[in-house]
C-alpha cells in the first residue's frame, strides 16, 4: 500500500540568522535609550541674559533722617559705578528715586522701568565705618540671584562702590573692556570728612537752589582733601547755577566755574560729572556748541546714567 504523502512544513531559518535579528532588535532598543538619555542630559535653555538694571533707593538703617544725605550719596555712587559698564543699561537715579518706600513688588517695578534686574540694599554707618548690603534680584521671576555685605572704612569708600559693581557684573556674566576694568579697579582713597562734606554739598545742589550752603560744603571738602576731584565739580556746578539764574554776573562767575571744572578733570580725566560741568559752561557762557556737544557725549560714554549730561 502506498504511504501517504507528508504535508510540506515551513522551512526553518538558519540558526545564525535568528540570532542576528535578535541582536539587531537589542541594538535598536539600546540606541533609542541612549538617544533619549542624551536628550535629557542636554542643558535646558538658560534664563535670558540680564542687560539692564535699576538700583532702588537704599534703606537707611541708621534710623536718623539727618543721615539720608549719606544714604542718597551711596545710592548715586553705586549707580555711577555700574554705569561705567557699557554692556549694561542702568536706570538713572532720578527715575529710581520714585520707588523710595514703595509697596510695589520687584517684578512690577522692573516692568515699569523696562529692566531685567533690580538691585536693593541698605546702608549702616557708625563713625567712619560703613556697611553696605546689596542684593541682585531677577525682575522677571523675583528670584534672588546674589547678595553680599561689605564693611569698609570711609577712607576706602570709593573702591567699595566699584567692588560691588564688579561683583554684579560677574554674577550676570557681563564682559568688561580693559578700560572698564581699569576704571573699576580704581583704589583711590578720600578723607572721610571731605567725603561727608561733598555728599552734603550734593544734597543741597540737587534742590537746584542758590543757597550758599552747598558751596560751603564743597569748599570744605576741597580744603580737607585737595585731590578729591568730585568736590571741584560740585563747586563748578554751584557757580553754574548762580550764573544761569543771574544771581551773580555771568562774567564774574562762569570763569570761576570753568577753573573748578578744569581742576577736576586735571585730577580725574574720566570724571563724567566734570565733563558735564564743562559742557554746560561751553553751552551757556562760551556759546561753543561743538565743544559742549563733545563734552556731553564724553560724559555719557563714561556714565550713561548721569541725567545732567542729557541736555
Amino acid at each position: 500500500r502506498a504511504k501517504p504523502e507528508r504535508e510540506p512544513t515551513a522551512a526553518k531559518a538558519p540558526h545564525h540568522i535568528v540570532i542576528g535579528n535578535k541582536s539587531l532588535a537589542v541594538i535598536a532598543v539600546l540606541a533609542i535609550i541612549v538617544a533619549a538619555w542624551a536628550l535629557l542630559r542636554e542643558p535646558s535653555p538658560g534664563a535670558p541674559p540680564i542687560t539692564s538694571i535699576a538700583v532702588l533707593p537704599l534703606d537707611n538703617l541708621m534710623g536718623d533722617p539727618a543721615e539720608e544725605y549719606f544714604v542718597d550719596g551711596m545710592h548715586e555712587a553705586l549707580i555711577s559705578a555700574l554705569s561705567r559698564i557699557s554692556a549694561l543699561t542702568v536706570i538713572s537715579r532720578t527715575s529710581a528715586m520714585r520707588y523710595r518706600n514703595t509697596d510695589m513688588l520687584v517684578p512690577e517695578i522692573a516692568e515699569e522701568l523696562g529692566v531685567d534686574a533690580i538691585v536693593e540694599g541698605s546702608v549702616l554707618k557708625a563713625g567712619d565705618q560703613v556697611r553696605i548690603t546689596a542684593q541682585l534680584i531677577d525682575g522677571r521671576t523675583d528670584k534672588h540671584l546674589w547678595t553680599e555685605k561689605y564693611d569698609r572704612d570711609l577712607r576706602n569708600i570709593l573702591s567699595l562702590h566699584s567692588e560691588v559693581a564688579q561683583a554684579i557684573a560677574r554674577q550676570i556674566k557681563v564682559t568688561l573692556t580693559p578700560d572698564e576694568e581699569a576704571r573699576l579697579a580704581d583704589d583711590r582713597t578720600v578723607d572721610p570728612e571731605a567725603y561727608k562734606d561733598y555728599l552734603l554739598g550734593r544734597h543741597y545742589w540737587t534742590t537746584m537752589t542758590v543757597s550758599e550752603k552747598g558751596l560751603e560744603y564743597f569748599q570744605q571738602a576741597v580744603e580737607k582733601d585737595s585731590n578729591y576731584a568730585p568736590a571741584y565739580t560740585g563747586i563748578a556746578d554751584m557757580y553754574i547755577i548762580w550764573g544761569w539764574v543771574g544771581s551773580v554776573p555771568p562774567n564774574d562767575i562762569f570763569p570761576m566755574a570753568k577753573a573748578a571744572a578744569e581742576k577736576a578733570l586735571q585730577i580725574d580725566p574720566d570724571l563724567a560729572e566734570a565733563h558735564t560741568s564743562l559742557a554746560w559752561i561751553n553751552l551757556l557762557y562760551d556759546w561753543d556748541w561743538p565743544a559742549a556737544e563733545s563734552g556731553f557725549k564724553r560724559a555719557i560714554e563714561l556714565n550713561h546714567s548721569y541725567a545732567h549730561a542729557y541736555h
